[in-house]
This record gives C-alpha cells, structure tokens and sequence, in this order.
C-alpha cells in the first residue's frame, strides 16, 4: 500500500510540474541565469552544485535535489562540487566526500543513489550541523563521523585519499570557489555554462523548472 501511494504521489507531483512547465514564463539571461565567460569542462546533460555542508540553505536543497532528480531524464549526470568555506572542519568534510564518490566511482554508484557512499556521509552531514546541532570536538571525530556512516574504514579512507583521482578530484572543487563568489553557495551550473541566479528563484517547482529549461538548451 506504501509503494502504491508514493507510486501515485510522485506521478501526481510530475503532472504538477509538468503542467508548470507548460505554463511558466521562460527564463531570462541576467535575471534568472547568466551565461559563465568560463564554461566548466563538464558533459552537457550535466548538473553541478557548488555546496558546503556547514550551509544551511545547502542543507535546505539537500532535500530537494532527489524531487528533481526524479523529474529529470535519467541520462542527466550530477556533479556534486564541495567547496572549503568558513566552516567548521570544511576542508575534512571534502576530503571525506572525495573519498566517497571515488569509492562509489569504482562500483558505477552515482551520487544521486540514496545508497551511495557520498549521499550517506553528506546527510550525516548535514544531519549533525542542523538537527542534531552536534558538535564535533576536533577533526578526527568529524571524519569519523562521515567516514561510519560511509561505512568506509580509516584505513580505505587513508589510502583512497591519497590517490591521484582523489586528489584531482579535490582540486578540481576548490577551483569552483571563483563560481561561488558570484551569489555563495548552493549555486547551480547546468551543462557547464549556465549559473542559475538564486535571488530568482520563488520555490521548489520554479528551481525544477528552470533546470529542465537550462538542460533544454543544449
């Protein structure tokens, strides 16, 4: 009966949208997206989301995404970009991450699977900063915290970090901090080339919206 009626609530949330869809105002360059003047090196039918886990507006998105991904195309890649911030142990929580979607890269895991090791460790993440208000005494108890809910040993983490593909991956996201200085973080850049502007956005449907545009421009 449970699968029949979340079965029934996502077709209706999809014929919602789609008649949203149908029916809302196209958006505008430099009102509700900007064109980059240096595009990412990302596949087209790609999603980036520049993020950090002290954020709370990023928590806030962390349950929206899967409400998009369910609406979108399969095919459309998501490339989860976390960026070293002011926050407490920011740099470990990349690391811990980077670690994740090298593990989950291995088994062909996708970092929109709520199985995957990236998408645990980020909402045990998010979890702990804004529900549970816990505060980890020092980095080590920070990892270790991602790293369980991960259910990757220290030993695996410690090797995996320091692999070349880890490592690239961590400078590939701290160069993304340029983007973020355009409006902070979350930030959204489809097909490498189109930064959704936030202070346009007027709710979860619009946001959904727009990125099924912006995907259509390819």
């Amino acid at each position: 009966m449970q699968t029949l009626l979340k079965y029934t609530l996502s077709l209706l949330f999809s014929l919602v949208l789609s008649t949203q869809f149908l029916y809302a105002e196209s958006p505008k360059e430099e009102r509700d997206y900007i064109i980059l003047d240096n595009p990412l090196n990302v596949p087209k039918n790609s999603i980036i989301e520049i993020f950090n886990v002290g954020c709370p507006h990023c928590a806030s998105m962390n349950k929206i995404l899967p409400n998009l991904f369910g609406v979108l195309s399969k095919e459309v890649e998501f490339i989860p970009y976390h960026i070293i911030t002011g926050a407490p142990f920011s740099a470990q929580a990349s690391e811990v991450l980077a670690v994740s979607l090298s593990l989950d890269k291995a088994q062909n895991l996708s970092p929109k699977d709520s199985n995957s090791r990236f998408k645990r460790a980020l909402d045990s993440y998010f979890s702990a900063n804004f529900q549970q208000k816990k505060r980890f005494i020092n980095a080590e108890s920070f990892i270790a915290h991602g790293l369980e809910a991960a259910e990757i040993t220290q030993e695996t983490f410690n090797t995996t970090l320091k692999r070349t593909d880890t490592q690239a991956l961590l400078k590939t996201w701290q160069s993304a901090v340029e983007y973020a200085r355009f409006q902070g973080v979350p930030s959204f850049i489809i097909s490498g080339k189109y930064l959704i502007l936030a202070q346009g956005l007027k709710s979860e449907e619009d946001f959904i919206y727009k990125v099924d545009y912006l995907l259509g421009l390819n």
